[in-house]
């Protein structure tokens, strides 16, 4: 049985009754609709249905002397109408698609489009919310309904559509002003999302002046929700004269029903080049046996990698590493001016034969000095797996000295690097010096050996992997400098001929070749430290962040529409690198 309540209020009760639902600063309504909306009611129930989805009000409809009353903040934000509490007056504006409404409880009167009407006629406070007649309200708003004969139920019908793009002067009662705001809104893909579904946040904001939007700020847009219930998302948006917007907000609902946890979501929907959180428990590296792919490795001895690396900075000119080269070689020299004076850095070609010899460059990466050495480590890498292909000669005569390559003034603290493929013809002494500015190559005959034990000459600079894809059925890891999958990189340094590890795989190139990778995810992982380095996916490269990955991050490479029947991946470590970094494939289902 229905209560009937008495048609009762007081004035500043209306203060009351917008602080406790929220309107302290104006705000736009919360539900943007771009579909039809079938909403029913019953008197004194929380409980409504949107669509054959069930929501709750804060404070029901109800029936108060056979008229049928629903609450105003409610309706605002079904209808997506421009609500605002004026502190000043104790006034509630509604704007709504015929009419400006303004509820004034001081004085006990309602005013439509300046007209006034006595305020208990229509509407009514109850439990400091304000509620307005739905016959009433009705004609300005575009709804249609439907009341039952024993006014037990309501069934309310429209469709949405963006406001007319009122001034907000209009409620301000500001005509002074000269630019209008703008109006933020959005709408949802759906009306309710499941854990872990990823939320379309549909984007409907405009600007009355059409001066565009640059400026958007959300408050509670996460991409999912891993636990059920309603959330708040607010959007406020900035014009190109820097008029914020009121903000917009509307509630997103979340089922208790699972669809993907937070450690698989990455591998569905972010982008390539995401940096994201590693899940441990889908990374480990102890897979099941029925879960390991066998792995086609290839360690190719035709070109060479002459590597020139100090830990600490160079504190004299001299000769930092020497060897020869026949053939192809890849150089790699890293070092930096630890000296109090300007330096430079050069790479020395010696002919000690008795024929000229040709030498000719095909790929190439030379930044410019910085102190920021090891940031600029990946880039160096990047800039070299996406140069073009070069054919520069260089020729050597009989007996003679030729620089190669010689930096630009190094000053104290800054680092050179640079990597160059190169091929002879015949055999010449590779030298990488650290000299003084302005020094010939006959004085350099006077320089002293400042061999750095970190160098080295190593047989390999290229790797190639060949996987099959198709075979990988769930989450499956593949270690890059892993001992199980593929032998250490071992060389020697050529000045004290120790034996020396390539640590991290500096300066060598992977060609990870994918067979039958339809719907497939494809990230990079450390599995125990820290990594940097450069990417490509089919000759696209994937930005890596400049400080690095750690063993919680992981790096999006690649997702697969489902037509691509093969993938080549390009990778080179850098810096400071610890392997083994997990190359990591994710076979994702149709969700």
């Amino acid at each position: 049985m229905l209560r009937h309540l008495t048609s009762s209020f007081k004035a500043g009760a209306l203060l009351s009754t917008v602080a406790a639902v929220g309107f302290m600063l104006p705000t736009s309504a919360g539900a943007v609709s771009v579909y039809q909306q079938h909403i029913q009611l019953v008197p004194e129930k929380t409980e409504i249905v949107v669509n054959g989805q069930k929501e709750v009000l804060e404070e029901p409809a109800t029936v108060i002397q056979d008229r049928f009353y629903v609450p105003v903040r409610w309706l605002a934000e079904k209808l997506q109408l421009k609500l605002h509490w004026d502190a000043d007056t104790n006034k509630v504006g509604l704007v709504t698609p015929k009419a400006f409404i303004e509820f004034d409880s001081n004085n006990g009167i309602i005013q439509v489009n300046g007209k006034p009407e006595e305020f208990a006629s229509a509407a009514e406070i109850r439990n400091d919310r304000l509620l307005v007649q739905l016959s009433w309200i009705a004609p300005y708003t575009n709804i249609s309904y439907e009341l039952a004969s024993d006014m037990q139920s309501a069934d309310i019908s429209f469709i949405g559509t963006p406001p007319t793009a009122y001034k907000e002067s209009e409620l301000r009662k500001d005509d002074a002003q000269p630019n209008s705001k703008p109006i933020a809104l959005f709408a949802l893909g759906k009306s309710s999302y499941r854990l872990g579904e990823k939320i379309d946040y549909v984007d409907l904001s405009y600007d009355p002046d059409a001066e565009g939007l640059p400026v958007y700020e959300w408050e509670g847009n996460k991409e999912a929700f891993y636990k059920p219930g309603t959330y708040p998302v607010t959007l406020r948006v900035k014009d190109g004269k820097g008029n914020v917007s009121e903000p917009f907000t509307r509630s997103v609902t979340v089922e208790d029903v699972p669809y993907l946890d937070r450690e698989v979501f990455p591998y569905y929907y972010k982008e390539s080049g995401t940096v994201f959180q590693a899940g441990k428990r889908l990374l480990s590296s102890e897979l099941p046996t029925e879960r390991k792919v066998p792995v086609l490795v290839r360690q190719p001895e035709d070109r060479v990698l002459i590597k020139g690396r100090s830990d600490k900075p160079v504190t004299q000119y001299g000769f930092l590493y020497q060897d020869k080269v026949n053939g192809a070689a890849r150089l790699y020299p890293q070092f930096t001016n630890g000296m109090d004076r300007t330096a430079r850095f050069a790479i020395v070609l010696r002919n000690n034969g008795e024929k000229a010899v040709h030498m000719t460059t095909t790929r190439k990466s030379e930044p410019n000095p910085t102190v920021y050495g090891e940031v600029r480590s990946n880039k160096t890498a990047e800039d070299f797996l996406s140069s073009k292909e070069l054919d520069e000669e260089l020729v050597v005569e009989a007996g003679a000295t030729a620089y190669y390559t010689m930096s630009k003034d190094l000053d104290p603290g800054q680092v050179f690097q640079g990597m160059y493929d190169i091929t002879t013809d015949g055999e010449i002494s590779v030298s990488y010096v650290m000299m003084k500015p302005g020094d010939t190559a006959y004085i350099l005959g006077s320089y002293q050996v400042a061999a750095e034990k970190e160098s080295g000459t190593f047989p390999v600079s290229e790797v190639t992997w060949q996987i099959d894809a198709g075979a990988v059925k769930d989450i499956t890891t593949f270690g890059i400098g892993e001992a199980a999958l593929e032998p250490a990189l071992k060389g020697t340094n050529a000045m004290t001929k120790d034996a020396i590890p390539n640590n991290g795989n500096t300066g060598v190139r992977y060609r990870i070749h994918l067979d039958q990778a339809a719907h497939m995810a494809v990230a990079l992982h450390p599995r125990n430290g820290f990594v940097q380095g450069a990417v490509r996916v089919n000759g696209k490269v994937v930005p890596f962040p400049a400080g690095g990955l750690t063993s919680n991050e992981g790096l999006l490479l690649y997702r697969t529409a489902g037509s691509e029947k093969q993938l080549d991946i390009e990778w080179m470590s850098a810096g400071n690198s610890q392997l083994p970094v997990d190359l990591v494939l994710y076979p994702v289902n149709a969700k």
